[in-house]
């Protein structure tokens, strides 16, 4: 005579959970808990981002509180119309800190994004496309320095910094450690590729919550994805709205 399990009241109740009610362990609950989340120091900390040399000098505010840099950075990035991102319905903006530690020559968000888009050639990368995603690195245009830029997220104060990633460099990252969850987003999903005559654009399938123990990647993506749909990609309806990847098509 074969033994039948008998299911807990738990184990039920489970089973009759609409598919719906996991997702939402799949989003912040508001945009108050991302606040919080964003703005905790007591993250584990991340490895840096990228292949780089050892010795090279990674931007630290809260090692070396220069004031009157992160203040240049701010007025340059006023005054170019881009960086110093604002996150809606919260007092936080996410401030690039860049500098080059032996020269002090400061780099707006324009020009970091400027350099990344066309970094010096390095041959120990085996292709160019590779160098995209992988090379962190800044070079200062006064002095040839490199230098690893950072990311403040700040409420008028700062509070706390991660690595500042690029477009490309976020989007690798986010696909590679979903990927190790079995867990495949963005590029790695051929139905999120939608295309408009000759133009592609991506659609954005990512669950941030799901990037909970990478601040780096959840604070890069949110910088880069336009004002009106940040609050989509907060609460975790960016999926369900179809929303593209930044917006952006090419």
């Amino acid at each position: 005579m074969s033994k039948t399990k008998v299911l807990t009241q738990e184990e039920i109740d489970q089973l009759l959970t609409p598919i719906d009610a996991f997702d939402s362990f799949r989003k912040f609950k508001n945009i108050a808990a991302f606040e919080e989340y964003l703005l905790q120091r007591n993250h584990r900390p991340e490895k840096p981002y990228g292949i780089f040399d050892k010795d090279i000098s990674i931007c630290r505010f809260f090692s070396d509180k220069n004031e009157t840099i992160l203040e240049d950075i701010k007025q340059k990035n006023a005054q170019q119309g881009q960086g110093n991102i604002t996150i809606p319905n919260t007092n936080i903006t996410l401030i690039n800190y860049s500098y080059c530690h032996h020269c002090n020559t400061v780099f707006s968000f324009k020009d970091i994004t400027d350099y990344y888009n066309s970094p010096n050639p390095d041959e120990r990368y085996k292709s160019r496309a590779h160098q995209y995603r992988e090379d962190t690195r800044v070079c200062c245009t006064a002095c040839d320095t490199y230098f690893i830029p950072s990311l403040i997220i700040s409420d008028g104060t700062p509070k706390n910094e991660v690595q500042f990633l690029c477009r490309t460099q976020t989007i690798d990252a986010i696909e590679k450690y979903l990927f190790q969850k079995s867990i495949r987003v963005l590029t790695r999903n051929k139905h999120n590729i939608v295309q408009q005559n000759t133009m592609k654009a991506i659609k954005n399938d990512v669950f941030i919550k799901d990037l909970e123990a990478k601040p780096t990647l959840i604070t890069n993506m949110v910088q880069y994805t336009p004002f009106n749909l940040i609050m989509n990609l907060i609460d975790g309806t960016n999926v369900e709205k179809g929303d593209l990847l930044f917006n952006e098509w090419k």
